[in-house]
């Protein structure tokens, strides 16, 4: 199997870790939610006034039931990028990949869990499948990942019972061998036709930012334009690590030339969005709760001062000792690690989605 690598996005992102697929993805981890930033309006007075009231309603109406099946969308691609993706890199790499699991002689195992609110989501979620409107590129897909989610959601959780209640005390790890190679085969399975639902994702994700992004400068809402543009050149940031094929194991080989190139935007966005942010008139004009902005804006801080982190790392020729290369908790906890750098961008995506 090949390693699952993802990054993080907005109501989109992704990480690098060492959690084990039959895929390499060059995409979000986590996405920005959509909004209706043009919401039309009319007057009732006068027949043809009430005419173009009742279209304006009905265009709104269509207009949020799109921007709630693309959120619903959006839940499940985070979910799938984040808490799922941190189950199974924490099960793969405690057991391995192999058709019998890895069991150490001095064997302690706390594994992850997906809560019983994950699960109710996803139902919800699944179900805008046949919800108007059609999203052709990506109904089929989610047709067919609810199954392949279904059965792995199913084994991990069998096996986070297991090991919750040490039934390998009971059994001498009896069980433990009979789910390990149901799990890889449910994994497999999952990351096929996962690969196809983020891909597909992450290019209506690419349009409806670049169509946010506009709506918000002829709208002059400044606020929202900085808060997600710093996002989406986070996320290019992102990508040109991935690109590069750099993680803490080899972060020394960063081409610190191209990384300068997407990082110098990023210090350029959070400098107008936190000078914008303290516009008391556009914060009001733009209704945004200074509370939910200002925690965006620690988290976006945590972003940057993360990609300062590996440029001063690379300049002064740290590598990453090898203890902490064990797993990705050490290395998302290291200074300067493109890890790190996602892990915070991850927790970013997820202040900005409630700033809507």
């Amino acid at each position: 199997m090949k390693k699952f690598s993802s990054f993080v996005a907005l109501a989109l992102l992704c990480t690098m870790f060492t959690a084990c697929s039959n895929l390499k993805m060059n995409r979000p981890a986590a996405e920005p939610s959509g909004t209706t930033a043009d919401k039309p309006s009319g007057d009732a007075s006068g027949e043809s006034d009430k005419k173009k009231s009742d279209g304006a309603n009905i265009e709104a109406l269509e207009e949020a039931m799109e921007v709630g099946k693309y959120n619903a969308y959006v839940g499940l691609n985070n979910f799938m990028t984040g808490r799922l993706d941190q189950v199974l890199t924490d099960y793969f790499d405690k057991f391995g990949d192999e058709e019998q699991p890895v069991i150490d002689k001095n064997f302690s195992f706390t594994m992850l869990s997906i809560s019983s609110s994950d699960a109710k989501a996803l139902e919800t979620q699944f179900g805008f499948a046949d919800k108007a409107p059609a999203f052709p590129a990506i109904d089929p897909v989610v047709v067919r990942l609810k199954p392949a989610m279904n059965d792995l959601t199913a084994i991990l959780s069998e096996a986070r019972e297991y090991y919750k209640t040490k039934g390998y005390v009971d059994d001498h790890f009896a069980k433990a061998k009979e789910m390990h190679p149901k799990i890889v085969k449910a994994a497999d399975a999952y990351y096929a036709v996962a690969d196809e639902y983020l891909k597909a994702m992450a290019g209506m994700g690419a349009q409806r930012k670049k169509e946010s992004l506009k709506k918000f400068q002829e709208n002059d809402e400044q606020i929202r334009y900085g808060a997600l543009k710093f996002l989406v050149d986070a996320q290019a940031l992102s990508a040109e690590m991935e690109e590069q094929g750099v993680t803490a194991k080899n972060i020394l080989d960063l081409d610190m030339e191209k990384f300068r190139a997407k990082y110098d935007p990023l210090v350029d966005d959070l400098k107008n969005l936190t000078q914008h942010a303290q516009d008391e008139k556009r914060l009001k004009k733009e209704k945004i709760e200074s509370y939910n902005l200002n925690s965006y804006i620690e988290e976006a801080q945590k972003v940057k001062v993360a990609a300062s982190d590996i440029i001063e790392r690379v300049n002064k020729k740290r590598e990453v000792d090898e203890f902490h290369l064990k797993n990705r908790f050490f290395t998302e906890n290291q200074d300067g690690t493109p890890e790190k750098f996602e892990m915070t961008l991850r927790d970013a995506i997820q202040k900005y989605n409630r700033l809507k």
